[in-house]
């Protein structure tokens, strides 16, 4: 009878979750909330209350809302995206096209453009979040190109030309109004994809094509 007792207590009961797993949900959940009310009307409570547990719980994860925001920032992995280099007889032109269709597909995917938007709408009552959001977001993008221009041999720039100037051009020649567009006008994802991969062999024949020779 006893183990009767104790066998219907657990009937029902929510399996118990992995610090991984409440990470995740309370990240899902505090996106969701900040996407809808901005980050200056989230609250905790609101977030504790979206992924379904108790406030003390979200703050055992995240001491404060600018620290939870932060964690969804790092939890995108903004464009950190390896080059690979030297496959068989593939042209460095190709793998540079390769990365930069990469990197802008990350600039322009649906959660990084949630996280944009709520940035530049919140910029000018919390500067603070806009400038570390440029700084470990933007400049770690930009970067990341960057370094692949000035290390991959066969991309190696010539004597005077500076790899984060240039690849500050690429990509942005490569985005350019789509990234407006895409924060703007909510296109799909597959009509980005589409037009970013036609520009690609204009913007590396106008900008690569036009450096002298290495």
């Amino acid at each position: 009878m006893a183990g009767m007792t104790t066998a219907s207590a657990t009937v029902g009961r929510p399996p118990s979750l992995a610090d991984d797993d409440r990470k995740a949900l309370i990240l899902q959940a505090a996106e969701t909330v900040f996407d809808s009310l901005g980050y200056g009307d989230a609250t905790m409570e609101e977030v504790a209350r979206a992924c379904g547990m108790a406030k003390k719980t979200v703050y055992k994860f995240f001491p404060d809302k600018a620290s939870l925001f932060w964690a969804l920032v790092e939890s995108h992995d903004v464009a950190v995206i390896e080059i690979r280099n030297g496959e068989g007889d593939e042209r460095p032109e190709m793998r540079l096209g390769r990365l930069l269709e990469d990197v802008s597909s990350a600039i322009l995917s649906p959660r990084q453009i949630t996280l944009t938007r709520l940035v530049i709408a919140e910029s000018v009552k919390y500067p603070e979040l806009a400038q570390r959001f440029y700084r470990d977001c933007v400049e770690k993008t930009m970067n990341h190109v960057a370094r692949t221009l000035a290390s991959d041999p066969s991309l190696r720039l010539p004597p005077g030309y500076d790899s984060r100037t240039l690849a500050d051009l690429l990509v942005s020649a490569l985005l350019g109004s789509i990234h407006l567009r895409a924060l703007m006008l909510n296109l799909s994802g597959q009509a980005l994809e589409d037009e970013l991969r036609g520009r690609v062999p204009l913007v590396m024949d106008l900008i690569v094509g036009a450096l002298p020779a290495r």
